[in-house]
């Protein structure tokens, strides 16, 4: 059973989205949906969020549908949880548990463990409250250490907060190496292309069309978790890396951002950022806001890099779909491959922006300025003249441009 009340002065026709939002997560992982209802409600119970009437109501469905599961899309607090567990006598969760699992099942690397972990400790504490009375009971403890002993609760508090900062030490590692290897990357002009938008929107679709890979492409919400990356070899600039990156929904949950952040902060660090939009989607401007109002916590200047792209065009007359989108932008099919032409012009047009092809020939102290160059720029080809000098062709970005020449007075750039 999937409930959603709306709570928020927002419209029905969103509410209802959010409830079948909601429905197909459950079926992600593979839960069967015998029921769904969508209320309003003006002030949840602090006790049970719903009335005593709707209570009711619903207990005689879950009696006949011999229902298993009720799923809250809404956040229940740690009493209102345990007391519908309760009244009903069966396993109640609500969004923000229904995601972690889902995250739970698709983590594969190393590092999305560790952070789903993290997220489901940091949930897991905010349950710990003085409602469940197998907690209260006292246990012995060491007198040079704690006194007479501690609680259940505490000593569960206390186990939760220990793994929690060693997960924490351990992804300030992750983050560390993350950042060395960011510092590579720029060392040696390598592109990062980072692919965003609102779950099930067709990222791994357009990502498994422009490499000619095979990621996991399914009409399932979070089918991509761990971010996917691939060298990706169509333009001069031939140090090009394109990353599918997890996908995001409303109302993401606190710890999740929290967790996640080392994952966010990569995608704030690329150079071109490929906002995927679904065409198909009634709500897409709402999508479009949840999107950015994460990313933008992470780096205010994520508009300027990005490129907006309209998916699923093949579903909809083009002319039809050009009067709804008064906006820049791109308009593709990426499960037919239409319009990628398109993306491969923009990418490219935005790197030349960044980084100049130039020919170079240098008078003396080579060595010095040749290794200058290996750090900051990208060389070509380089070569020795009739004169005996070097003569260089290199990619290199404007500010690096600029640093060279008020360094090397001594370097000629030739046409």
């Amino acid at each position: 059973m999937v409930l959603s009340l709306n709570l928020d002065k927002i419209s029905d026709e969103i509410a209802k989205h959010k409830l079948q939002e909601t429905c197909n997560l459950a079926k992600s992982i593979n839960l069967n949906i015998l029921y769904s209802s969508y209320l309003r409600l003006r002030n949840p119970s602090p006790g049970h969020f719903l009335s005593r009437g709707i209570l009711n109501k619903f207990k005689k469905i879950i009696e006949d549908m011999k229902i298993k599961l009720i799923i809250f899309n809404n956040t229940l607090s740690p009493i209102q949880q345990r007391n519908l567990e309760k009244f009903y006598n069966l396993k109640v969760i609500d969004r923000t548990h229904l995601i972690l699992e889902i995250f739970g099942k698709r983590a594969m690397s190393h590092e999305g463990k560790l952070q789903v972990e993290l997220a489901h400790l940091l949930y897991q504490k905010s349950r710990l409250v003085r409602t469940w009375t197998h907690l209260e009971r006292q246990r012995g403890g060491f007198g040079f250490l704690g006194g007479p002993g501690e609680t259940q609760l505490e000593l569960d508090k206390r186990m939760l907060s220990q793994r929690i900062k060693k997960i924490k030490s351990l992804l300030i590692k992750v983050s560390n190496s993350r950042k060395i290897q960011q510092k590579n990357r720029l060392d040696n002009q390598i592109i990062l292309v980072s692919i965003v938008g609102y779950t099930n929107a067709g990222k791994s679709t357009l990502f498994n069309k422009l490499l000619n890979e095979n990621v996991l492409s399914k009409d399932m919400l979070f089918a991509t978790l761990d971010p996917t990356r691939r060298i990706f070899k169509d333009y001069s600039h031939d140090k090009i890396i394109i990353s599918d990156t997890v996908g995001f929904i409303s109302d993401l949950p606190t710890e999740l951002i929290e967790s996640f952040k080392s994952t966010l902060e990569e995608i704030s660090s690329s150079e071109i950022i490929i906002h995927v939009r679904d065409l198909s989607s009634p709500f897409i401007e709402n999508e479009a806001k949840e999107v950015y109002n994460v990313l933008n916590n992470i780096d205010s200047n994520i508009e300027s890099k990005t490129i907006e792209i309209f998916n699923k065009i093949d579903l909809y007359d083009f002319d039809d779909i050009k009067t709804r989108f008064n906006e820049s932008g791109i308009f593709i099919s990426a499960i037919k491959g239409t319009g990628l032409d398109k993306i491969s012009n923009v990418i490219q047009h935005k790197l030349e922006n960044k980084y100049i092809k130039i020919k170079i020939v240098l008078n003396e102290n080579t060595g010095a300025i040749v290794n200058w160059l290996y750090e900051n720029s990208k060389i070509i080809t380089k070569k020795i003249n009739k004169y005996g000098k070097y003569k260089l062709s290199i990619n290199i970005s404007k500010v690096n441009l600029d640093r060279m020449k008020s360094k090397f007075s001594n370097i000629v750039i030739v046409k």
